[in-house]
């Protein structure tokens, strides 16, 4: 794997209660990675929320933006081997130093006109989001569920339910390499970043 390559990774909310989920973070914590988490429990609070009461999908996001802070600092507290920030820019410099990084989003600074209040925007494409901005080589999305193997169309996978419907607008000026794993491969996981076209399913919009 080239020194260079930078590698977003977004680990599933649903991991939360995964018997995988301590054995990713230690892998991940390794592998001089940024990593974006979901919104697990935390975003499920607020939709049961927002149906109860019936507020706004603008407090909506907000809240769903706080869930994925608080689903982060989860993380970091079962492995504190991970720094976190909630700054973008600050997360490159991180990885200069060979750590890996939690992003602990937040929704005062997501301002980008792109990042609709809607539920249609979940951390898939955020993360999508932050790996185009911070200019990625790979954006890694682990799923709870084993995504298809080979390749798969990015329509193919919102269809199917594994990716949400704002990821092929998020990610349409991405020009790095977009991957999908299911809950295993942790084991492999320093190999597959060498060699990913072994490992993980290859997302693409053609």
């Amino acid at each position: 794997m080239p020194a260079s390559s930078l590698w977003v990774v977004k680990l599933g909310g649903s991991f939360w209660a995964a018997e995988t989920l301590l054995a990713w973070l230690e892998v991940l914590a390794k592998g001089s990675v940024i990593v974006v988490p979901g919104g697990g429990i935390f975003a499920d609070a607020v939709r049961e929320a927002q149906h109860r009461w019936g507020f706004d999908d603008q407090l909506a996001h907000r809240l769903a933006i706080s869930a994925m802070h608080q689903y982060g600092l989860m993380l970091q507290g079962l492995c504190p081997k991970f720094l976190t920030t909630t700054q973008p820019i600050l997360l490159k410099e991180a990885i200069k130093n060979g750590q890996s990084i939690l992003w602990l989003p937040d929704a005062e600074s997501l301002t980008d006109q792109r990042i609709k209040a809607s539920w249609e925007v979940t951390s898939d494409s955020l993360a999508a989001w932050l790996a185009q901005n911070l200019g990625a080589d790979h954006l890694l999305l682990v799923k709870s569920i084993n995504p298809p193997p080979g390749e798969a169309r990015i329509s193919t996978l919102i269809n199917g339910g594994l990716i949400d419907r704002a990821f092929m607008e998020m990610s349409d000026n991405f020009s790095g390499n977009i991957w999908l794993t299911g809950p295993q491969p942790h084991r492999t996981f320093r190999e597959a970043m060498a060699q990913p076209q072994r490992f993980f399913t290859q997302a693409f919009s053609l």
